[in-house]
């Protein structure tokens, strides 16, 4: 990574550190206001250390984990960062616990007799309520993909791994080497079942989704076709009035490349004007939850990531767009054999996007869906998700909370 960047970076990061110190005090106010408070058990909480820019990670298990609590097991959100607290307590209505230290979680865990924790992501300040003995320790992840951090040596310090179902069974086996198989549970996608209900009014447009995953920070984790077949896709898409274009980018595309968070800016830009011709052929605001955009998509375009695997598990036409290196490296991208892939824009892309729109999904993705999230479990992740949570309570030593 430049050095620009690195510094630019380090001063996000002390900012934002400073930031969530000033505002510890208001949040705490707004959780009591908002009778967010958590109560005096609670069996179930989720870890979360990250900033504002990835709490997307835990905003999509919201409605599973209120659904959850429902059935009377309350989850309480422990939250490190008084920014994203403030977020988080807009995104449904469960507890809040500003824990901005080691000892504020383990002194949760303690007084509130937590027995399970969850972690959705790979955040290296995890490690620190892991060390939390007698707590069973679960990583959800927040999403399903064949990105090289999906088969992370990491999952090895989690009691249990959520996860979708055989494929990424399949994967994490091939990949991480002496994991215990029986630490992994299959509960399906429980994001996939809260669609929102509302459908737009039918027009004679092709809807098309281009939803590019971000630059990662690594090379391995560099699967964003932005700056190359996605910034010209979104030229050809752009002057065709027979199509209306979401664009919907990661949320932390261009955060760690400025070549990326430039192509943004000027794509935004584009957009920005066809939204406002007749008929529109560009929508500037995208949903808030994800699903709902692929919901409304005819064709959904995306890259070798967790929307893609949604796509397919929404049974949505998907073009998967493959001009980084990482995103055909290593055998564990089945994705790209099951669904069309474009290494670069071909001449007639918006012919070939509406022939597609017009046939539908391919009976490749759909045995691929079959593989990824099993033959009847759409629907079903959250009461899937809810049994397997439950069942961890009746594990032995669980509740006793020793710290080491």
């Amino acid at each position: 990574m430049p050095i620009g960047i690195r510094l630019s970076t380090a001063c996000k990061r002390l900012t934002t550190q400073v930031s969530s110190i000033v505002l510890a005090p208001v949040v705490r106010a707004r959780i009591q206001r908002r009778d967010q408070v958590p109560p005096r058990v609670s069996p179930f909480a989720v870890y979360f250390a990250d900033t504002p820019d990835s709490a997307y990670q835990l905003e999509q298990w919201i409605p599973a984990l209120q659904h959850l609590s429902a059935v009377g097991t309350p989850v309480t959100l422990l939250i490190t960062n008084s920014n994203s607290a403030n977020l988080l307590s807009k995104a449904g209505n469960l507890p809040i616990s500003l824990c901005p230290q080691a000892a504020d979680v383990e002194n949760f865990v303690r007084k509130h007799n937590v027995q399970v924790l969850f972690y959705v992501n790979n955040n290296q300040a995890n490690f620190t309520p892991l060390r939390i003995n007698r707590v069973v320790h679960v990583h959800l992840s927040h999403g399903e993909s064949e990105k090289s951090s999906m088969v992370s040596n990491q999952l090895k310090a989690y009691d249990f791994a959520f996860i979708a179902g055989a494929a990424a069974r399949e994967r994490i086996l091939t990949h991480i080497q002496r994991i215990d198989p029986s630490t992994l549970v299959e509960i399906g996608r429980p994001q996939l079942d809260f669609l929102a209900s509302a459908r737009p009014v039918p027009n004679d447009q092709t809807e098309v989704l281009y939803a590019p995953t971000w630059e990662g920070d690594s090379p391995a984790m560099a699967y964003s076709s932005l700056t190359g077949s996605g910034r010209k896709l979104i030229q050809l898409l752009a002057e065709d009035n027979r199509v209306r274009l979401t664009f919907r980018p990661h949320p932390k595309l261009g955060t760690r490349s400025r070549e990326h968070a430039e192509a943004l800016r000027q794509i935004r830009h584009l957009l920005k004007s066809t939204s406002k011709v007749e008929p529109p052929r560009s929508r500037t605001q995208p949903a808030i939850d994800s699903t709902s955009d692929i919901s409304r998509a005819d064709v959904v375009i995306t890259d070798v990531s967790a929307m893609a695997m949604d796509s397919v598990g929404l049974n949505k036409p998907t073009l998967v767009l493959t001009a980084s290196a990482a995103a055909t490296a290593g055998a564990t991208n089945h994705l790209v054999s099951a669904v069309p892939t474009w290494s670069d824009v071909p001449v007639d892309a918006v012919q070939r996007i509406l022939k597609l729109a017009r046939e539908g999904a391919a009976q490749e993705q759909d045995r691929f869906r079959q593989h990824i999230f099993g033959t009847d479990e759409l629907g079903s992740g959250t009461e899937r998700f809810i049994r397997a949570s439950q069942d961890l309570l009746s594990l032995p030593s669980v509740g006793l909370s020793d710290v080491s």
